[in-house]
């Protein structure tokens, strides 16, 4: 606001009089500032169960509990009524948030179980009939909170889940044992690490009350403590067990453990007011009403502040709402601009101080003071004031709506700046409230985390960022900003979360640095991946996911030895998904000789850090004890940790284990049950591999009709081996009409994908055609491609295609080569090594067709 200057004399007198009203009244300052960094949180609420009895106040409770942590600068991921499928998706979602996170915390209302000592979240699908439901069914606690300790620095986790054990099994496979349940109650004890805090709504091993109301005690009383400002988080929960104690009748008594290091607070304690610590203004003399141009105070947090006046004019009368204020009185601070001042019978040239406090319900004070001059020109001067007041209003509003516009707001990259508009000079003193706020991401002015009610300097408004929430692609949210004082038509900013060109091309399935569901390597398209991931790296050259997904990009364009370099450059970056990706490298030695020892060396480090692929890679190695010892119980363990991520090659690898029974004894009702789990997530090999068991009846009635549906489906998803079981199906007439035609066409489809026991059948078949001299050069042809594609230890030992192709005739094979060499240059036919002998040459010639013709070392 502008100010007036007075004469000199009153200018010693009034900074007199300030100080000493700035001595005035016992003024609290907290010393504590707001916590810097992320707050991330998972909420989840299961109540209405499809087996299981239902409850009647989780999905009310993790409703109120998101709002009330958005409130406290968290960005919430919740999960209401989440089936196993849903669980994992949301519980994925969180993960891939948690990254260099200040604070991480973990809610859960529902039903809960305890195994072993280990905790189990229960989806709204499970049944818990049988043994073996616990690991295909619930979702371990420690798998989520294991991750969380790795990326961030403070984990609270909060779990109302202690209700009765309504199971049917009393007893649950948990890697090689079945543990009983026996007659716990409630959830086990959870031991916190350094930074952590572990709270459950009761004590471990007794039962959380659902209580009458709409939301259960403990969550009710959550709610309320931590919005209460200004409150470390060991205070709230003490107030929390008070309050349950007090509403159960001491039946619930809720407990908690810490490790923390530090305070915590939900609602930390903004910046004191602020407050215009000298003001002057003029009224005209002899004016009953003259209304005093006040600045307002406000708190950076929008919080309601309260004015309580120290100080009053010694002459004339200050009203407020047209009745007289004493020395004392308190208001709000919006009651500041409306204080009138009546200057009847007071002398031109008087000086009247109004000396004020302005307290926020953190227990902060800031004063100020205001010196009115009577003058016989204020008249004047307030009426220029007023005009520049509606100045200002008018570019105030003319600046508001240049900005209801769309800002495109990039995933995964850290605060995107929203790039609005400076404000007008003129504009510079207004203050800006904060009327809507997405309820997804994070909004921030510079370091600081704007929240709902948030009131903005109008230089805070370009330096706004916003940082989408991973998975809100093609969600839009709204930021609505108001003028804080005054009555200007409000404008909204609408955000709109995109994903970089380089993670729709390119991202990995299940990557918890990744910012969305990934292609496998055989969906990404190298013309687009290459170039996108190109730029995505040099525009965020700090990001080290999209190194890594240059790196599968190049891999699917076949520059093997290029993605070597770059995969290896993401994982020294930081990006863990890469740590498996060189692995599978030196595994199947591609551009670096095949080492199983470094393969299993390498992931290691991944399988630390929970990654699902390095969980399975490492877990399956150690179980088979391939380029490391054999620890088939480690192995089993971290392959069960990769299924409960999702990842479907555990849950087929668990599958073939326990159905075979390889390692341990044999169980195919269990092997079953993971087959399954995998094509509840359409995935293509769980199709194959149930189909399989459909097949030849193993632990299960024979389905011929079964199993032709899901090698159908399997095939025509891209898996590998289907075509082949499919076209043994036709050949033979199992199931369906011998069909040979059918049969062919199947048989080819897997030898194109690089199945060795096609190209074999295929092979056969047309061997079987007596007389036929094109049949066998066709059988010359897949004997070779069958005898290219054969891999060691887990092809054919026998290798029965190289003997078969050696009894064709040699003008067969002729043929073969003369056939093979017309889909090759010259110059990749000079780049074949030469051969000793015509079959040598013929398999060489059909792994260099069928390299150039479709598949990569990556493909399935």
């Amino acid at each position: 606001m502008p100010k007036f200057h007075h004469v000199k004399r009153l200018c010693a007198y009034l900074l007199i009089v300030a100080a000493m009203l700035l001595s005035i009244g016992n003024t609290a300052f907290a010393a504590i500032t707001e916590e810097s960094g992320r707050r991330v949180a998972l909420v989840i609420g299961n109540s209405v169960y499809k087996t299981l009895p239902s409850l009647p106040n989780p999905a009310n409770d993790v409703e109120e509990v998101a709002s009330t942590l958005r409130a406290a600068g968290f960005d919430v991921t919740i999960g209401v009524n989440v089936d196993r499928i849903g669980l994992e998706d949301t519980v994925r979602r969180f993960l891939r948030s948690t990254s260099n996170a200040e604070a991480g915390l973990i809610y859960y209302s529902g039903h809960g179980i305890q195994v072993g000592g280990q905790n189990f979240l229960v989806p709204v699908d499970a049944t818990l009939e049988t043994p073996y439901d616990v690991e295909t069914q619930t979702m371990p606690l420690d798998l989520i909170l294991n991750h969380l300790k790795q990326n961030s620095r403070v984990q609270l986790i909060f779990l109302d889940a202690c209700r009765n054990n309504p199971f049917n099994a009393q007893k649950f496979w948990m890697a090689e044992k079945l543990e009983p349940v026996g007659a716990t109650r409630g959830l086990a004890r959870i031991d916190s690490d350094l930074g952590s805090l572990i709270a459950f709504s009761t004590e471990p091993g007794q039962v959380a009350l659902d209580g009458t109301g709409a939301l259960s005690p403990y969550s009710e009383s959550f709610i309320k403590r931590a919005s209460e400002p200004n409150k470390e988080i060991r205070q709230v929960l003490t107030d929390v067990r008070r309050d349950v104690i007090a509403m159960t009748g001491g039946k619930q008594v809720p407990w908690e453990n810490s490790s923390l290091m530090d305070s915590f607070y939900f609602i930390p304690a903004p910046p004191p007011p602020s407050v215009e610590s000298m003001q002057q203004v003029s009224v005209p003399e002899g004016a009953a009403t003259t209304k005093l141009p006040i600045s307002p105070p406000h708190d950076e947090t929008g919080s309601a502040l309260l004015v309580t006046l120290n100080q009053l004019p010694k002459t004339g009368k200050l009203s407020f709402d047209g009745k007289p204020v004493e020395q004392g009185a308190k208001m709000p601070a919006a009651a500041l601009t409306a204080l009138t001042y009546d200057s009847s019978g007071v002398a031109a040239g008087t000086v009247g101080l109004i000396g004020y406090t302005v307290s926020d319900p953190y227990g902060q004070a800031t004063q100020g003071v205001v010196a009115i001059t009577v003058s016989a020109d204020a008249g004047a001067k307030l009426a220029q004031l007023e005009q520049e007041k509606q100045v200002r209003l008018a570019d105030a509003d003319a600046y508001l709506k240049t900005l209801p516009r769309d800002v495109s707001t990039t995933i995964g990259v850290g605060p995107v700046e929203a790039s609005l508009p400076v404000v007008p000079a003129s504009v510079a003193e207004m203050t800006f409230k904060v009327a809507a706020l997405p309820d997804k991401g994070t909004l921030r002015a510079g370091d600081r985390v704007i929240g709902l009610g948030h009131v903005l300097e109008a230089a805070d408004i370009p330096a706004l960022s916003y940082e989408p929430q991973i998975g809100t692609e093609n969600q839009s949210s709204a930021l609505t900003l108001q003028a804080a004082n005054d009555d200007l038509p409000p404008a909204t900013v609408t955000f709109k979360p995109t994903l970089d060109a380089c993670d729709t091309s390119a991202a990995a399935p299940l990557d918890l640095q990744g910012v969305t569901a990934g292609k496998l390597p055989n969906e990404i398209d190298p013309s687009v991946a290459v170039p996108a991931c190109t730029e995505a790296m040099k525009t965020y050259p700090e990001v080290a996911r999209f190194v890594y997904q240059l790196g599968r990009a190049q891999l699917a364009n076949r520059e093997t030895k290029t993605a070597f370099a770059t995969i290896k450059k993401a994982m020294d970056a930081g990006h863990v998904r890469a740590i498996d990706q060189l692995s599978s490298l030196y595994i199947v030695g591609a551009s670096v000789p095949a080492n199983p020892a470094k393969a299993n060396e390498i992931v290691q480090a991944g399988a630390k850090k929970n990654d699902p692929y390095a969980l399975y890679t490492y877990g399956k190695s150690l179980f088979y004890g391939r380029g490391v010892k054999s620890d088939t119980q480690e192995g089993l363990k971290l392959m069960l940790q990769s299924a409960d991520l999702g990842h479907t090659f555990a849950m087929n690898e668990l599958g073939y284990i326990f159905v075979n029974g390889v390692n341990v004894p044999a169980d195919p009702e269990r092997g079953i049950r993971f087959y399954e789990a995998g094509l509840a997530r359409n995935d293509i090999y769980s199709m194959n591999n149930l189909a399989l068991v459909y097949r030849f009846g193993k632990a299960v009635p024979q389905d011929f009709g079964k199993a032709l549906e899901l090698f159908t489906k399997a095939a025509e998803g891209g898996q590998p081996y289907a075509p082949t079981n499919l076209g043994r199906m036709y050949r033979d007439g199992i199931g369906v009409a011998a069909d040979k035609s059918a049969a062919i066409k199947w048989l080819e489809m897997g030898a194109e994908r690089g199945d060795y026991w096609g190209a074999l059948d295929r092979a056969r078949l047309a061997k079987d055609e007596v007389g036929d001299p094109e049949g066998m050069t066709i059988a010359a042809r897949y004997f070779a491609l069958a005898t290219a594609v054969n891999l060691p230890r887990t092809g054919d030992p026998k290798n029965q295609a190289l003997a078969e192709l050696k009894t064709l005739p040699t003008a067969a094979k002729k043929k073969a080569e003369a056939s093979f060499a017309t889909e090759l240059s010259a110059q990749e036919l000079k780049a074949i090594p030469k051969s000793k002998s015509l079959d040598d040459r013929l398999v060489k010639l059909a792994k260099a067709t069928w390299v150039k013709r479709n598949p990569r070392f990556d493909l399935f």
